[in-house]
């Protein structure tokens, strides 16, 4: 008797429910991450599945609906991966590798810009893979303030567009622009459009292969990022309360942009301490510090501050920032508040500085009971 073929065997998955079922299993087991790098604590734990949530949700929006190709659509998110950045505009474009690409814009009040090309994805074996990126300091801005990329395989024609090299593989541009007082600035205008490459109809019946597809790459996504970046936090844990390089393997599965030196740490305070971090800013283009959950989630409350960037920044007469990370404010310089948590992560980003930053001095302040700050250890 002959063996079922492909096909066959993901129609019968799907008439009997099984790609379903299997879906549901994968999700389901994902929660054990959760349960197995946390501790047995109420807000952990909550903010652990939510995390899941939050993945599957887009993961599903983008498997299941999936965003246009033509024309390409600009998706702007605000991403919960990674220990993103809060002064980050982050934007994606989904394309494929064997067309061309017309990008298009007004930086307006970006402080930053950049925007790479990608193959791959975050939580797969390969990780994210770029094969070209741009920063604000490539870009040429004719005398309206306009600039244009051209991503494509082959160099354009036209001089006066820079080029984004893509790959058969690409499959992404992302865009990050750093505004660093976003409730005054505005973002830059964006227009994308195709210029060349043979676009293929996507008129077609929904059949077994889609739909499976459709839910075992969320569900494996999911497993992936998530395993990821518990990488990356379980690492930061080894060295509690101090603030170093990331590795270059674990910085290696999820592209950031390659002229920017990235330090991580990893705060755990007791009842009535706070961390003081001693930071000595270079001459940079932009440098910021964060406060993540421990699963490398932002924090997002607008009224706690857990950010403090070059602009915002108060510096000590010698040049240096002393920084507080406590869970009450103290009485002056800057604070980055725990927002509730006893734990969690430490973001430090130093962009375009002239040489490699030494790893900032730390140490851990006893509280009084009015939350002056008294004596260290």
């Amino acid at each position: 008797m002959s063996q079922p073929n492909k096909n066959e065997v993901l129609v019968d998955k799907v008439i009997s429910g099984d790609s379903w079922n299997e879906f549901c299993d994968l999700v389901k087991s994902a929660g054990q991450f959760v349960i197995d790098n946390s501790a047995e604590d109420e807000l952990e734990r909550s903010e652990g599945f939510r995390y899941l949530a939050r993945l599957l949700a887009g993961s599903l929006q983008d498997a299941v609906e999936p965003p246009s190709l033509t024309p390409p659509t600009i998706e702007y998110r605000k991403t919960r991966i990674g220990a993103d950045n809060p002064d980050f505009i982050y934007a994606s474009i989904p394309i494929k590798g064997s067309l061309s690409y017309k990008l298009t814009g007004r930086l307006n009040d970006c402080y930053q810009f950049n925007i790479g090309a990608f193959h791959g994805r975050l939580g797969s074996a390969q990780g994210l893979q770029s094969t070209g990126f741009l920063n604000q300091n490539d870009l040429v801005v004719d005398a309206q303030g306009l600039f244009t990329v051209i991503a494509s395989a082959q160099a354009p024609q036209d001089q006066q567009a820079h080029w984004l090299p893509l790959c058969d593989m690409s499959n992404s541009l992302i865009i990050r622009q750093t505004l660093l007082n976003p409730c005054d600035e505005t973002k830059a205008d964006l227009n994308i459009e195709v210029v060349g490459g043979e676009v293929a109809s996507i008129d077609r019946p929904m059949s077994a292969e889609r739909l499976d597809n459709m839910l075992s790459r969320p569900a494996l996504m999911v497993h992936g990022i998530t395993q990821q970046f518990l990488g990356w936090t379980n690492d930061f844990m080894q060295r509690k309360n101090k603030i170093t390089e990331i590795k270059p393997e674990l910085l290696g599965m999820a592209k950031g942009d390659p002229n920017c030196q990235y330090n991580y740490g990893y705060f755990e305070l007791a009842e009535g301490e706070a961390l003081q971090i001693i930071l000595r800013p270079p001459q940079c283009e932009y440098w910021n510090i964060q406060l993540a959950n421990h699963w490398l989630e932002s924090f997002d409350s607008r009224s706690l501050i857990s950010a403090i960037n070059i602009r915002s920044a108060i510096t000590e007469p010698d040049g240096s920032v002393i920084v507080m990370v406590s869970p009450t404010r103290p009485d002056s310089g800057n604070w980055l508040s725990t927002q509730f948590h006893r734990r969690g992560v430490i973001a430090l980003r130093w962009l375009a500085a002239a040489k490699k930053q030494p790893d900032p001095v730390t140490k851990l302040i006893t509280l009084s009971p009015e939350s002056s700050l008294l004596g260290s250890r």
